[in-house]
């Protein structure tokens, strides 16, 4: 995890937090036929709107976030009830339809999660530096089923910038995913200068793509 972003959280410096859902999420989940009832794991959520967005479509909403403060402010901010429970390390926020686990997510183990169907992932892996993407996405395909499904977001960019956010290249994206699951890229959104927030400008960001991908687990045939 990110050395700082608890740090980020006690300040309340979250230039990455969207006080709206995103409107990418918006356009392509419903293309995945992700049928209501169906559980949807969101690693390193914070406390986006996303999740609401996720709940009012009939999903059964999962979040792992390692603040304490993202996990209560979700609930607090939206004015949500919700109860409290220590679990296998873990402190879980809940109510009839999202579960935030508080914890580090590459501890999180796969007896306490339902069977995974779906993913979003539109900040966690842009949030890893290199040496623990790999790890992340061992840890992620490990929760997922068969026939799971994932929508992707991330940042491409030729620009050496020290994140987070991380640059993804394709090329990157087939390492980590493309054994298990079948790639497509829905989307490229090129982004100048003039169209990025100051925060990615003041990272170093001179241009990049913001690229949506979508994902299916495949069945691993062993001899």
């Amino acid at each position: 995890m990110n050395y700082n972003w608890l740090e980020h959280w006690e300040q309340n410096h979250l230039p990455f937090h969207l006080n709206s859902v995103n409107s990418l999420l918006e356009k392509y989940w419903p293309r995945l036929g992700i049928l209501p009832g169906a559980p949807v794991l969101v690693p390193l959520c914070g406390k986006s709107q996303d999740l609401l967005y996720l709940a009012e479509q009939g999903l059964q909403v999962i979040g792992v976030e390692l603040s304490q403060l993202a996990c209560e402010s979700f609930f607090i901010e939206n004015d949500l009830a919700f109860n409290k429970q220590e679990i296998c390390g873990f402190t879980r926020y809940y109510n009839n339809q999202i579960e935030l686990f508080c914890g580090d997510f590459f501890t999180l183990p796969e007896n306490m999660l339902p069977a995974i169907t779906a993913v979003y992932d539109r900040a966690a892996l842009v949030a890893l530096p290199e040496t623990l993407r790999l790890r992340y996405a061992l840890q992620l395909t490990k929760l997922m089923t068969q026939d799971s499904q994932m929508l992707l977001i991330v940042y491409d960019s030729s620009d050496r910038v020290e994140g987070p956010p991380y640059s993804v290249s394709y090329l990157e994206i087939t390492q980590l995913y493309g054994t298990h699951f079948k790639i497509k890229e829905q989307e490229r959104i090129y982004k100048p200068s003039e169209e990025l927030s100051q925060h990615l400008r003041d990272k170093g960001y001179n241009e990049m793509y913001k690229v949506i991908y979508s994902f299916k687990k495949q069945t691993t045939h062993t001899l």
